[in-house]
């Protein structure tokens, strides 16, 4: 068997040009009579030869785009055809932020996936639009919704959530989205660029890091007796945090999973970073372990007006950023509280 021929494209894995084997290939070519021109059209099938990416490639020739250089060396004329290539799935404008999976809100991952999918395409009004969309829901997971924009963002500032500052290097960018929904105006490449750098340190600053900085809290082990510190396994992930976690708490998380469990045979577990996310058709709760706080949190799929509401144990998270989806969380500290918590754990799985 003939070793596949070997070409250079862009790898949307490797994020550079590298060689790809060409797994398959069809050629197609339309002449034109009348102007006694073609279109040459070829279709491939690439596998990046370092990380085995696939993608399909469309590789495209007009008879009269012919580029003419000559040697220096030895003055002889050479021509050579001009290809244009497209790639699919599209070559990555700007890949997402290494925090991307850590949102901690469905709606603002939804955007900004779909944001950087229409960079993929040169859609540039599109991902204008959806960087003040971003503003718009920043601002409700942080201060509320305070009716409009400009009030949202005065919220932001009273609160000191926004420093002056960040005020005015955010204020081109939200006159960006006004321009180009209104007036029609689309930015560069570059700007574009600026524009999401603003957004995404503003999200990362006031969603992110506080999430993030509660995980770093449980990880960091306690002084040891004597003021010595002890060696501690790291705690990353919840599956880290569930095996680490002090006997009297297992028993709450082990109570609740067999809970959840039990509500019905088409239930599903799946692991995430920072959460265990329990799933019928779609999640319908979401556990996550705190060992220092020694608590157990549960997120919901229900609506926190439409419930018998406990402030001693539940939380309207609906504009509060959190990991996993659920707009009622409710907290656990002893297994009675699972119990309790039993009715409103069947009402999501139903829901669901």
């Amino acid at each position: 068997m003939s070793e596949p021929a070997v070409e250079k494209f862009f790898c949307n894995q490797c994020k550079r040009l590298t060689r790809h084997y060409v797994r398959a290939e069809h050629t197609a070519e339309n002449y034109d009579k009348r102007s006694g021109t073609s279109l040459t059209s070829r279709y491939l099938v690439a596998e990046c030869c370092g990380c085995e990416n696939v993608a399909l490639v469309r590789k495209t020739h007009f008879s009269e785009h012919i580029d003419h250089y000559e040697d220096p060396s030895t003055g002889k004329q050479y021509a050579e055809a001009i290809w244009e290539e497209e790639i699919y799935p599209p070559v990555t404008y700007r890949a997402s932020p290494p925090w991307f999976e850590d949102l901690p809100d469905d709606t603002l991952r939804e955007i900004s996936a779909e944001i950087y999918k229409s960079l993929q395409t040169g859609s540039h009004y599109l991902a204008t639009f959806g960087s003040r969309t971003l503003i718009d829901r920043l601002i409700v997971l942080t201060v509320g919704d305070k009716g409009n924009f400009t009030k949202g963002l005065k919220a932001l500032e009273d609160e000191g959530k926004l420093s002056p500052q960040e005020r005015e290097i955010l204020d081109p960018v939200v006159k960006a989205g006004n321009a180009a929904a209104h007036r029609c105006w689309a930015p560069t490449k570059e700007q574009i660029a600026v524009i999401l750098d603003t957004v995404e340190g503003l999200i990362h600053r006031l969603l992110v890091l506080p999430t993030l900085a509660e995980e770093l809290k449980e990880a960091v082990p306690d002084r040891a007796g004597g003021g010595k510190p002890h060696a501690q396994k790291a705690v990353v992930t919840v599956k880290d945090k569930i095996e680490a976690a002090p006997k009297d708490l297992r028993a709450i998380y082990d109570e609740l999973a067999g809970k959840l469990r039990a509500l019905g045979d088409d239930v599903t577990v799946h692991p995430q970073k920072h959460y265990m996310a329990f799933r019928r058709n779609r999640n319908f709760a979401s556990v996550q372990v705190y060992n220092q706080k020694r608590v157990v949190r549960v997120y919901l799929n229900l609506d926190p007006e439409a419930v018998e509401f406990d402030p001693a144990m539940m939380r309207d998270v609906r504009q509060i950023g959190h990991f996993g989806t659920g707009d009622l969380e409710i907290t656990l500290r002893t297994k009675k509280d699972v119990e309790k918590a039993v009715p409103f754990l069947g009402a999501s799985y139903d829901a669901s």
